[in-house]
């Protein structure tokens, strides 16, 4: 591993020799690696891609999204700029593996036992709108739809089945999954307004300075799919935190309203667009096997959980 991201980085032009250094963060969807140089703050994250999540189109599609939203809306967001090889390529290929290479986003995620309130919270909702209106006809190589989220055509699944919740969750839970899927199905039916989503807008992907400067990451799920489920994650984490949800909860769509179109007759769908996004994750826990079995019970039952939970949310 060593040898290769030696390699990987010298193609980025930043050659272990003149001072560049690699720091593993963290293993999931793909394996993430701070880039500095020691004794300074990192400038770079390298991502090692999982090999069958993302083809090499379909991430050299998100870098050209990143790339143009930074230049779109440099002045009130931040978004990684993607960095190129010496050869001006997006991608480095070695041994199988597909490396990219993005520019570390400071600050840190914010949360409502620590430091989010009402501010920053209508900021976290202007900049996901900001997103979905400078997307606009903007085309995704991935569509978010109710197939693709709660069926055997989920690619997280990563060649797990969906059958294999039966083993673990109760009948409840999945008569509960099915419903959530059907009702799912029928609102997006119903939405018109579909576009790029960032389809993982969590509050762990959005990093915050001390000034309240918002930097936006993570845009690997990238696609196109209803721009109301977009709103579904962060609200979930929301919910997580029913002691302040009565004030968070209406700055966010404030703020996402002072960006993008939100029509008051699609707010009603928004506890279940929150409990999508939880029934939906079960698929992409089942999809990570190998953090073993007892991890995947855990999840898979804490998401239906949670599911449950935001379905009883009113706004």
């Amino acid at each position: 591993m060593a040898q290769s991201l030696s390699a990987v980085l010298s193609a980025f032009g930043l050659s272990p020799d003149d001072g560049w250094r690699a720091e593993h963060l963290r293993t999931l969807n793909n394996s993430v690696f701070s880039i500095g140089r020691a004794g300074c703050e990192p400038e770079w994250v390298l991502r090692l891609h999982r090999p069958g999540w993302r083809d090499a189109a379909t991430i050299e599609s998100e870098l050209d999204l990143l790339d143009r939203l930074r230049h779109e809306l440099s002045s009130q967001i931040r978004v990684p700029r993607p960095g190129r090889t010496v050869e001006g390529e997006y991608l480095v290929a070695l041994d199988g593996s597909l490396y990219s290479l993005l520019r570390w986003i400071p600050g840190t995620p914010r949360r409502p036992n620590t430091g989010l309130n009402a501010e920053s919270a209508w900021l976290l909702g202007q900049g996901l709108g900001l997103i979905h209106s400078a997307t606009d006809g903007w085309s995704a190589p991935v569509e978010w739809n109710s197939k693709t989220l709660f069926t055997g055509a989920n690619p997280g699944l990563m060649g797990a089945d969906p059958s294999e919740m039966e083993a673990v969750l109760s009948s409840a839970d999945l008569d509960l999954f099915a419903d959530i899927a059907e009702r799912t199905g029928r609102a997006f039916d119903q939405l018109e307004d579909w576009g790029v989503i960032h389809a993982d807008y969590i509050l762990g992907n959005c990093h915050w300075t001390a000034s309240l400067r918002l930097g936006i990451l993570d845009f690997d799920d990238f696609g196109r799919g209803p721009r109301l489920f977009d709103l579904g994650a962060v609200l979930g984490n929301l919910a997580d935190f029913p002691d302040t949800w009565d004030a968070l909860a209406p700055a966010f769509l404030a703020g996402y309203r002072a960006a993008h179109d939100l029509p008051e007759d699609a707010v009603p769908l928004l506890p279940l667009m929150m409990a999508a996004r939880h029934a939906s994750h079960c698929l992409w826990t089942l999809g990570h096997r190998e953090l073993g079995q007892d991890w995947v019970a855990l999840h898979l039952r804490a998401r239906m959980e949670m599911a449950r939970m935001c379905l009883a949310v009113r706004f």
